[in-house]
């Protein structure tokens, strides 16, 4: 091997249409941005440092974490549609529908409905409820996936609140084998039908109400995210079949890779600015195009960057942190609340210890809350989640085969 053709091998990466590398690392961060952000809101503490007289602050990043569910949901429409695009681009069928339903039933309602049983069993035997109607209504609407259309099961449930992304997800799914074949067909036209159709809703229907917060993460609001990773699928596996990596496309598109991420930051500090929850809204809305938009094409060039950074985003912890993603982001808001109420680890106010200046609490339980998420994610992924999958939806799958499908 001549010296020019080691150089290709450290630096040259070379994507998969099967498989895209750094999807494991997107949603691990992405995980680990909505989690700190929840932390954040029960401890306070603002990620400041100082590292070598340089002064580093995430607090912006860790204030305006909801912004990466958009991240979540722009991976669902990302790695669901791949199989579409290599059908479209082979010339053949698209993915059995009732395969496709079997695989989503699999992959989210078995650790979805565990926590709803026994979030319900905790609140309903601890006196939560103040009504037998309203236990009810909080449990039947959340079995049924429903509960996002209620203020009450929705904005103030005794449940856990984050679930809504489920229950959107779950819409979506209904929907998505009648888009994607719309979307092989005629990916520009339905491209700009989604993108479209989510803009009209959000800026015409939902921001001139005085209060959006029903509806600014509705399922139209989000049919744009959805439809740019569908996008940005159709595109990857094009260039992964098609493109010759060398050392100037690596270069180059390291480069745009980071100019893109400087991007994202800023939309992120952009949106820690905003001033009130009517504007804080606005601000969600109108940045979520730009951001999905931005890391989707992030997705795409990431793929032909430079081995040493595309390995930031592809390496074991990050497909270990990923593979549990979908459990701890489903537990780590139970956990942080649980610990608070429960004063672990124990601080010296008689409550909301985040305004009594107790860094030294703030940094036990932002840390005890992330280690236990991580734990139980892990147990629940491995001992629960995998072996119901495996059971059910691919029950033939090869070990070796590889796909994101499984952490999809």
């Amino acid at each position: 091997m001549s010296i020019q053709d080691k150089i290709d091998a450290l630096i040259v990466s070379k994507p998969d249409e099967r498989y895209h590398a750094a999807a494991d690392g997107f949603r691990a961060l992405a995980m680990l941005g909505v989690m700190w952000f929840h932390i954040w809101q029960q401890s306070w503490l603002s990620p400041k440092f100082t590292l070598l007289g340089l002064t580093f602050d995430f607090t912006h990043i860790v204030r305006s974490g909801y912004l990466f569910v958009d991240v979540f949901l722009l991976l669902s429409g990302f790695l669901m549609f791949m199989p579409y695009a290599k059908s479209a681009l082979d010339k053949t069928n698209s993915p059995s529908i009732k395969a496709f339903y079997v695989k989503r039933a699999a992959r989210i309602l078995p650790p979805y409905y565990l926590c709803i049983f026994i979030l319900f069993i905790m609140n309903a035997a601890g006196g939560e409820y103040y009504s037998k109607g309203e236990m009810i209504r909080d449990l039947l609407s959340h079995l049924t996936l429903t509960h996002v259309f209620f203020t009450d099961t929705y904005l103030f449930t005794r449940l856990n609140v984050p679930l809504w992304t489920i229950a959107i997800e779950a819409q979506f799914y209904l929907i998505f084998p009648f888009v994607a074949r719309a979307f092989k067909k005629f990916p520009i036209a339905t491209y700009l039908v989604m993108v479209a159709f989510s803009h009209f809703y959000r800026f015409t229907i939902v921001a001139p109400m005085a209060d959006t917060q029903m509806y600014l993460n509705q399922l139209p609001a989000m049919l744009d995210v959805y439809a740019n990773g569908m996008l940005a699928a159709y595109a990857y596996v094009a260039l992964a079949r098609n493109a010759k990596p060398s050392r100037a496309v690596s270069l180059l598109s390291t480069l745009v890779m980071v100019f893109i991420i400087f991007q994202i930051h800023a939309l992120f500090e952009g949106q820690t600015y905003e001033d009130g929850y009517t504007r804080i809204r606005l601000g969600q809305m109108e940045r979520r195009f730009p951001l999905s938009f931005l890391m989707a094409c992030l997705m795409i060039f990431s793929s032909f960057s430079v081995r040493p950074l595309a390995a930031l985003f592809s390496n074991r912890i990050m497909r270990f942190l990923s593979a549990i993603s979908f459990e701890a982001y489903i537990w780590h808001t139970v956990i942080a609340l649980r610990l608070k109420k429960w004063r672990i680890p124990s601080y010296n106010a008689l409550e909301n210890p985040q305004m009594n200046n107790e860094p030294i609490w703030q940094w036990k339980y932002t840390l005890l809350c992330f280690a236990l998420a991580l734990i139980i994610g892990a147990v629940l992924t491995y001992a629960y989640e995998r072996p119901l999958i495996n059971r059910i939806a691919c029950p033939k799958r090869p070990k070796e085969e590889k796909s994101n499908a499984i952490a999809q």
